[in-house]
């Protein structure tokens, strides 16, 4: 006996457009009625499926497939007469590319946020999954300030021997194989959460910057070519750039996930989680950040507050003690301080 097919409706306010997930896509605040709760709304046109029709629910079922407390839950998927809708939980606190335009990051934070998503990828690879998308766009901060994965438009499940091939890339995240094959391994992903790291570490908005040299601003076109080449052998990004504060084992471990040789970088994710949890010492919880041409490093410790200021001309100001009762050290007082002084002061305070 053929059972019959139910069709039930789904009514939802859109409040506001809160992203724009790529070209195929939209990203909205909306209002579920059935729920009485805020969600996010991914909105995607059907034509963007090229007339499978059997595809338009492959993201939603890869999401309740990868079910876990570091990965986005799906609360539910419908479509209309021209799009597909994905349900997902709103997520005030945002995203890591968000959070990381206001402030740099402190390594405890970067080494918790990365155990927090890197578990979650871990649970995606268990499940025979490639996620191919990893960024901070797709890293969202839960209520419980802990970062999850989101976004698996791009995700595919790998065949017999581990290997899948992704209908498109993020040209920014793009690992250096993908330029000699179009069939890749779990460490398509370990690549692409090097590069989160190495953002966290480093801030967006150095990464922007190297990034954008590729584009001629005045023909607004991309230099294709020397990026290609850059990316082959390992130049873009720049793999000895890092903040003095980024402790030298948090370094190695990013270098390694972007090696250019896939079979050099971590086998398993969990290898990599391991490596992030031994990371140590003073370096920990510097607070760092920029104003004009000053930088500056800040911690507390107790009542203890430690700080140094860096200008363009390596003049330094440094201070320790009870707040509004610092007094400065003079070791550190400096009108040339050089970068191994620096470093010195903060894996020692």
């Amino acid at each position: 006996m053929i059972q019959p097919y139910n069709r039930a409706e789904v009514v939802f306010d859109i409040l506001e457009e809160i992203g724009f997930e790529g070209k195929n896509s939209n990203v909205y605040k909306a209002y579920d009625h059935q729920l009485g709760a805020e969600l996010v709304i991914k909105k995607i046109p059907k034509h963007a499926f090229n007339g499978n029709h059997s595809n338009f629910f492959d993201e939603a079922k890869t999401l309740y497939l990868s079910s876990h407390q570091s990965v986005v839950p799906v609360h539910y998927s419908c479509i209309d007469s021209d799009h597909v809708y994905i349900a997902l939980p709103y997520f005030p606190n945002g995203s890591l590319k968000a959070n990381l335009a206001n402030r740099f990051f402190t390594v405890r934070e970067i080494v918790r946020y990365a155990c927090q998503f890197l578990s979650g990828l871990h649970n995606i690879h268990s499940k025979g999954l490639i996620h191919f998308d990893l960024k901070p766009d797709n890293i969202l901060i839960s209520k419980n300030n802990e970062a999850v994965v989101s976004d698996f438009g791009l995700a595919m499940h790998t065949n017999t021997i581990g290997v899948a091939s992704p209908a498109g890339f993020y040209n920014k995240h793009v690992p250096p194989e993908a330029l000699v094959t179009q069939a890749f391994t779990n460490a398509f992903d370990i690549y692409q959460a090097g590069l989160c790291l190495y953002r966290m570490c480093n801030g967006d908005q150095n990464f922007e910057q190297q990034f954008n040299k590729y584009i001629d601003q005045q023909n607004r076109t991309f230099k294709q070519a020397e990026f290609m080449e850059d990316l082959r052998i390992g130049t873009f990004p720049d793999r000895n750039h890092f903040l003095e504060h980024i402790p030298s084992r948090l370094k190695r471990a990013i270098q390694t996930c972007l090696s250019v040789d896939p079979d050099s970088r971590y086998d398993t994710v969990i290898d990599l989680i391991n490596e992030l949890s031994s990371i140590d010492g003073n370096e920990l919880d510097w607070q760092y950040s920029e104003k004009g041409t000053d930088r500056n490093w800040i911690k507390q410790l107790g009542e203890t507050v430690i700080s140094i200021t860096v200008d363009q001309n390596n003049t330094s100001h440094a201070t320790k003690g009870k707040a509004g009762n610092a007094r400065r050290v003079t070791k550190y007082c400096k009108s040339n301080l050089t970068t191994r002084e620096l470093k010195r002061f903060l894996r020692e305070n």
